[in-house]
């Protein structure tokens, strides 16, 4: 009796010319592919192919087949195609507002984590900075958000999830590099580069401009760039050190080493916000979904899982 097992068989052989080939093609050993040749042959009362020492060749009885093969394995692909479009279409859509650096850091484990305890929601991530955060939210391009706190508008609310503390990215080939823990003081001689908020004063040179200050320190310079992929790039090329949230030292650059500080850092606050008044019932739950995953995530930070020193 014919089956698609037997006609995606014969398709890799017609198409490769060669069983050597098809049988790489397909993952499986010669024989049996020989074997499920022969068996369709026998199914068909025809021989579908004509063979050589080099190569195999499609009979008339063989190329007509091959059309047939093409247009029922076609269709079958397109039934799993219209299954898949009709529970998608069925799903209901939440779109989720990201910051960039949150692509590589914590949101891969936070999705997989509501894609497993609520299947039916389909989420469609829209990228933003710190500085578009808000406007992104309030002109209704994200249903909710997850956002660098604080943020300030009447129309939104928000929630905290989790706070982190900044550590240093530091050149690997630098003296300080060779050190477990970086005190203030290791960093008088290296020049800070660092990059904007959407709050001023949370932002990277007044952050830690203060912070420095406490400790009677200041930088060799400073250098401001757009994002945080341009101040690990430039510290890899050994221009100088970088402040860094916790989570982003999941990212691995060539170059670049993170350290934690000796002296207590300074920390950022990370949460999720949203317009007012929107009629979409999966906000609660979604939100409640958040909550408890990062205040049982946060338990296991990147210095526990060795990304950095300790």
């Amino acid at each position: 009796m014919l089956n698609l097992k037997q006609l995606r068989y014969f398709l890799a052989v017609a198409e490769e010319e060669h069983y050597g080939r098809a049988a790489n093609r397909l993952g499986i050993s010669q024989p049996p592919l020989t074997e499920h040749i022969q068996a369709l042959e026998q199914d068909l009362q025809a021989q579908l192919f004509r063979r050589t020492t080099r190569s195999v060749q499609l009979t008339n009885e063989g190329k007509a087949l091959m059309e047939h093969v093409r247009t029922i394995l076609l269709d079958i692909d397109r039934c799993r195609a219209v299954v898949a479009d009709a529970k998608y279409e069925r799903a209901t859509l939440l779109t989720l507002g990201v910051l960039h650096a949150h692509t590589y850091t914590f949101l891969p484990g936070f999705l997989k984590h509501c894609f497993d305890k609520i299947p039916d929601v389909r989420i469609k991530l829209v990228e933003y900075s710190t500085q578009q955060q808000a406007a992104t939210l309030v002109d209704g391009g994200v249903n909710i958000g997850i956002v660098r706190e604080p943020v300030y508008h009447p129309d939104l609310e928000t929630v905290s999830l989790f706070q982190e503390r900044y550590c240093i990215a530091l050149p690997t080939s630098s003296p300080q590099a060779r050190k477990k823990k970086i005190s203030i003081k290791d960093l008088i001689n290296l020049p800070m580069i660092g990059y904007p908020s959407h709050d001023n004063k949370r932002s990277t040179r007044n952050l830690f401009r203060d912070f420095f200050a406490q400790f009677g320190v200041t930088p060799a310079g400073y250098e401001e760039v757009t994002t945080t992929y341009s101040a690990l790039a430039l510290v890899a090329a050994g221009r100088g050190f970088s402040p860094v949230p916790e989570s982003q030292t999941l990212m691995k650059i060539n170059g670049v080493s993170y350290r934690n500080f000796s002296e207590e850092a300074p920390r950022l606050s990370v949460g999720l916000a949203w317009l007012r008044g929107q009629n979409l019932p999966i906000l609660d739950q979604f939100t409640a979904l958040a909550r408890n995953y990062f205040s049982h995530s946060r338990r296991a930070t990147p210095q526990e899982n060795n990304h950095i020193h300790k």
